[in-house]
């Protein structure tokens, strides 16, 4: 069973990558929704929850409160915790989504650039202040929306370091005064250069790589990192112990090849 769904897994990232080799041969403006469109499509909505879906556009949270970044590549939604009648029935058109309900933002880049992190990291420092609208007398306490960085090229190589694009991000947190375990900023995927997550050793925090090294492990295991995310938030959310019931992301299926990343960071 494990080898069966992660070689499907593998079949559809390498689908993904080749649709999008293909689709960066065209020099249009349209290219960039095309790149989020497949992730979505191709490699997201498959492997989610039925009652999680994606889209893009904006979030709106507690208070209403303005963002400056208001344009999110694709946000990841649980369409059972809110109603949701601001957001857009078809994945591939914009809407307008509740923060109640927003599992993740997941920033899509094509070629990654200094540039491209900076907007990121600071949508995400954005986002991690936003507040949830709650019944009165709820007394849980709820993590706010995950915030993650999907690119499919960088325009730096970086060569030498294994990590040295995840550590490109850590100097503009570092710069934007972001701790990098503060968990505000949680995967880091480029297929051909690495997948890196933010998890925990002997309980404390820190970042892991992924030791599975070919494009296609890297987007694999991304995809089932998102979908066991998906299921636990939305059981927390529901105020449920995710740890008493058999629901679970299809990454429950791999194995977990990680090795800590070397701090500093």
């Amino acid at each position: 069973m494990d080898n069966y769904i992660l070689s499907r897994l593998r079949i559809d990232a390498s689908h993904l990558l080749a649709r999008a080799l293909h689709e960066s041969q065209l020099q249009h403006q349209g290219v960039k929704g095309r790149f989020r469109e497949l992730l979505i499509n191709d490699i997201l909505i498959p492997w989610l929850p039925p009652y999680v879906s994606c889209g893009t556009g904006m979030v709106i949270a507690a208070e209403n409160k303005v963002r400056q970044f208001t344009q999110d590549d694709i946000v990841v939604y649980d369409r059972s915790l809110v109603p949701p009648v601001l957001a857009t029935s078809n994945n591939d058109a914009e809407g307008i989504f509740l923060y109640d309900s927003v599992i993740m933002r997941i920033e899509v880049k094509s070629t990654l650039t200094r540039d491209d992190i900076r907007r990121f990291v600071s949508a995400s420092l954005e986002g991690s202040e936003l507040l949830h609208t709650v019944q009165p007398g709820v007394k849980g306490l709820f993590e706010g929306a995950y915030n993650l960085l999907f690119a499919y090229g960088s325009d730096a190589e970086g060569k030498g370091d294994s990590d040295f694009q995840l550590r490109r991000v850590f100097e503009v947190m570092r710069e934007q005064g972001c701790d990098p375990l503060s968990g505000k900023i949680s995967m880091v995927c480029i297929p051909a250069y690495g997948f890196w997550k933010l998890g925990l050793s002997d309980g404390e925090r820190c970042w892991q790589s992924l030791s599975e090294n070919t494009p296609e492990d890297r987007v694999s295991w991304f995809v089932g990192c998102v979908s066991n995310a998906c299921f636990q938030t939305h059981a927390l959310r529901q105020g449920r112990d995710p740890t008493i019931g058999l629901e679970g992301g299809i990454g429950m299926y791999l194995m977990s090849p990680f090795d800590a990343v070397p701090s500093p960071y």
